[in-house]
């Protein structure tokens, strides 16, 4: 049975021997008079109180089982004890009972029995016959009890119950990156190891960054339900815990999440003397050296105070301190966060004889930059690279303690190397680490160079990489760019063309790409487009038998005529007829703005390539007959808008026919228009003899003339 607190057990044992004893009593049995049975501990506890209204000091309740089927007719007995202060039962207490998840509870009474001080509630299941948890509430004035137990899957011959559950990970580690995953797979089987379908079974993860994604919760043909476990947001190393749940049974496993470390541990300077400011910068990165930011981190050592802190942005912490006292030794700093194995720095404190050693001369050196492209940096942002330069003897065994001045050129001044002017000592991996955060101002492609001049002996004071030469260093450089605003934006498209959802239109799809300095694509950039239809064309198209498709001369072909190329009557776009503007007097303005639309597919943003998707949909017969234009411009792009087909703006107002006429030059509408395009037709909408393409005559005639509507 259940037991509601510590007193339980004791209690309802006595209540049995009570029982027990009035059984006895009935009987005339127990070899001695009836006497008055007891409840509660020791032989001095009163009996029931039959007081009116009578107040409970505690109250015990106990199910007479721990689990209810799901069949429908499965109840629970609870019966509640009201006790007074010495742990005896009172009765006449009145009492209420409640329960949650949708089951149902009768009370047999309203208050404990004026004799055993007890009083019996049945629970079912109700309507709802999930697998759950269900919460039965008891209370008496001031006191309120709770108490739980499960609703479990009915066992019967066509929805048999596990009789046991294997619980079984595909991996027992992965890295921090996040695009790992990990598949749990429960396995219900019988009796007799027999894999069972149609068992219900929950997975669940017991991290608060982890998901778990499960397809089905009930097991397949092969008594399995599975399920993939992602890590989340959060990268630090930790162990995931998985739960199997099917009924009473329950079944756990667990994987190691690794890979975070930090991938810098600079103390600044590495020699500190007694009483002097110091600070150690620390970098916390994932497996893939990705930053991690936001977490805890505490740094500690010998003498000193230590310290507590989240890593900022770029998963870095400044760890700030005062040298002790104590000259001519080393201090330890150690540094932890995010699971990692400890960051150990030692410092030196000069004093006596105690000097820092010259570095055995590097036979290979690198300087490598964690990205050669970093976004400039404004009030709200903290942009940075990491540098990190690598130091070798003739057997690949790394070099400690070269002495290193970072530096960098080419960023007018306005980027922060992080260790300033201060020499850097490479680690026991041959490793001295810095960082570079740019200005606000951007550079030209590969225009900013970074610096390590490095020595294998101490600088001067005053030495600077910029002056590495006279400083009787050694210089490293590489190149980075710094960017910022996206700075172009393309369009252009393919050689397909689809119908709309009705088949009555036909979609045309184009493609924007949007950039930055670097050529590297700008996710998140608003897009927005435009359509110009700049004039229409009067004409027919015709089949050739010859070459077995319609044809519209001059530009589709030798058969059919383009008989004319109207400019667009709306001068100004403003949709309103103005005076002149109806040259071909049909009382509206021709091109009609609504004879194309133009959209954005999906987002109204770029992508993570920094791609957008645009269509023009247009009814099929308004094909070949409409000049258009797109034009699409891209918040704080700092390139002129992108066109097509060719790439030259709309020029507003248009000029009217009688203008473009009255030039004098050849085919002056032709000329005028040579930027605009007509709408595409569909290639094997051409290929019929008996069914001719929707847009076989011109929707505004095929006359030889833009001032007629024929």
């Amino acid at each position: 049975m259940t037991k509601f607190d510590v007193w339980s057990w004791r209690t309802g044992r006595v209540l049995l021997a009570g029982a027990f004893a009035l059984a006895l009593a009935a009987c005339g049995g127990g070899g001695g008079s009836a006497g008055t049975p007891t409840i509660g501990p020791g032989s001095g506890a009163s009996s029931p109180s039959s007081a009116a209204s009578a107040v409970a000091a505690d109250l015990v309740v106990v199910l007479n089982k721990a689990t209810m089927t799901n069949s429908g007719t499965d109840s629970i007995t609870a019966t509640v004890t009201s006790i007074d202060s010495n742990r005896a039962a009172v009765g006449g207490v009145p009492v209420n009972f409640s329960v949650d998840s949708n089951a149902v509870v009768t009370p047999s009474g309203t208050a404990t029995d004026t004799s055993s001080g007890t009083l019996t509630a049945k629970i079912t299941q109700g309507s709802d016959t999930t697998v759950r948890q269900v919460n039965l509430t008891v209370k008496s004035g001031a006191v309120s009890r709770v108490v739980a137990f499960n609703v479990v899957q009915t066992s019967s011959s066509t929805n048999p119950q596990a009789s046991d559950l294997n619980l079984a990970l595909s991996a027992t580690s992965i890295d921090d990156s996040g695009s790992k995953t990990v598949v749990a797979t429960a396995t219900a089987v019988d009796a007799n190891r027999n894999a069972l379908s149609g068992i219900p079974v929950q997975l669940a993860v017991s991290d608060s960054s982890a998901s778990i994604v499960v397809p089905s919760t009930q097991t397949n043909a092969g008594g399995q339900v599975s399920g993939t476990v992602s890590i989340g947001q959060d990268r630090t190393n930790r162990t995931i815990t998985v739960t199997a749940t099917s009924g009473t049974l329950v079944r756990t496993a667990a994987f190691q999440v690794t890979g975070a470390k930090f991938t810098r541990a600079t103390p600044l300077p590495a020699v500190v003397s007694t009483g002097a400011a110091a600070t150690v910068a620390y970098t916390l990165s994932d497996t893939n050296s990705n930053p991690l930011a936001g977490v805890p981190i505490s740094v500690s050592g010998a003498g000193i105070s230590g310290q507590s802190g989240k890593t900022d942005l770029n998963g870095g912490y400044i760890f700030s301190y005062t040298a002790p006292n104590t000259p001519g030794a080393s201090l330890a700093i150690t540094a932890q966060a995010g699971g990692a194995d400890p960051s150990v720095v030692t410092v030196t404190i000069p004093g006596g004889t105690t000097t820092l050693p010259a570095a055995t001369t590097p036979v290979s050196t690198t300087l490598n930059l964690s990205s050669n492209v970093v976004s400039v940096n404004s009030g709200q942002s903290n942009n940075q690279v990491a540098i990190n330069a690598f130091f070798r003897d003739g057997s690949n065994a790394p070099i400690p303690n070269v002495r290193v001045l970072f530096g960098v050129n080419g960023d007018n001044q306005t980027g922060t190397i992080g260790s300033g002017n201060t020499t850097v000592l490479s680690d026991a991996s041959g490793t001295a680490s810095g960082t570079y955060a740019p200005g606000s101002v951007s550079s030209p492609t590969n225009g900013v160079a970074i610096l390590a001049c490095w020595k294998t002996t101490d600088f001067a004071s005053g030495d600077k990489a910029s002056n590495c030469a006279a400083a009787g260093g050694q210089l490293l450089t590489t190149n980075l760019t710094i960017v910022s605003n996206p700075v172009s934006i393309s369009i252009g498209t393919d050689n397909t063309i689809s119908l709309g959802a009705s088949s009555l239109t036909y979609v045309k799809k184009y493609v924007v790409l949007v950039v930055d300095s670097a050529g590297n694509p700008k996710a998140g950039v608003q897009v927005t487009p435009s359509v110009d239809l700049g004039g229409f064309g009067k004409g027919y198209w015709k089949y050739n038998l010859a070459t077995q498709v319609w044809e519209r001369s001059p530009d589709f072909g030798a058969l059919g005529l383009l008989a004319a190329t109207c400019p667009n009557e709306d001068l100004n776009r403003n949709g309103v007829i103005d005076a002149g503007e109806d040259v071909n007097g049909n009382q509206q303005l021709d091109p009609r703005k609504s004879d194309v639309s133009v959209t954005l597919v999906g987002s109204t943003t770029t992508d993570a390539n920094g791609v957008a998707v645009l269509q023009l949909e247009y009814p099929q017969n308004m094909a070949s007959w409409v000049k258009y234009k797109i034009t699409v411009t891209a918040a704080g792009v700092l390139s002129p808008p992108a066109y097509f087909p060719q790439g030259q703006p709309v020029s507003l107002p248009s000029q009217s026919l009688a203008t473009l006429l009255g030039s004098g030059v050849s085919a002056p509408v032709e000329n005028y228009l040579y930027t605009y395009d007509w709408l595409p037709v569909r290639a094997s909408d051409l290929g019929s003899a008996t069914v001719p393409p929707a847009f076989v005559h011109s929707p505004y005639g095929v006359a030889a003339d833009c001032t007629s509507t024929r």
